[in-house]
């Protein structure tokens, strides 16, 4: 159920993209996003820092594109939400000098220093790569096509990375009963 929860907010605003229009959509987007949080609470499921952002972004820029009648902002939202990621794993970095990815799964899957350190490097990389190709779609392609993107071009390509992220952590791993 809580997986459902992770992308009701996403398969509602593509169902209702395509049965009125991206403002409909916005709406039913932010409305989703905060039944999210509802739905995480009431499962009594976690809800993390990441949570938060989003729906502080969905509901800035989801409000900002209503009451503007421009889906410029929507846009955004995706390429803000992205930078905001690799902000906050470059943020860890410098300051607290350890990776925020090494923080939240250290505890249960140990791999070398520099193995934690690459890979957050990999998903900053990952997350402005794919803020600058959302730029890249919003601007010079048909709405309809970045609709099409942020749902399902979006949705692969981070399915194929955290594989690869699964399949790199995998080939790194410290086996811990051959380190006794």
């Amino acid at each position: 159920m809580a997986l459902l929860l992770e992308y009701l907010p996403i398969i509602a605003f593509f169902v209702f993209y395509k049965l009125a229009d991206i403002y409909v959509a916005t709406g039913v987007l932010m409305a989703g996003t905060v039944l999210q949080l509802l739905g995480l609470k009431l499962l009594k499921q976690p809800i993390t820092t990441r949570h938060w952002v989003i729906l502080a972004v969905v509901m800035v820029f989801g409000a900002v594109t209503l009451l503007l009648r421009d889906d410029w902002f929507i846009k955004m939202k995706v390429s803000v939400v992205y930078v905001a990621i690799a902000l906050m794993l470059l943020g860890g970095l410098i300051w607290k000098k350890r990776s925020p990815i090494q923080a939240m799964m250290g505890k249960d899957i140990k791999l070398p220093d520099t193995a934690w350190l690459r890979l957050t490097y990999a998903w900053i990389i990952f997350c402005l790569a794919l803020a600058a190709v959302n730029l890249y779609i919003a601007e010079f392609w048909s709405q309809e096509a970045w609709v099409n993107f942020k749902v399902f071009g979006i949705l692969g390509i981070s399915l194929v990375f955290t594989v690869g992220t699964g399949f790199y952590m995998y080939h790194h791993a410290i086996d811990e009963e051959t380190q006794d």
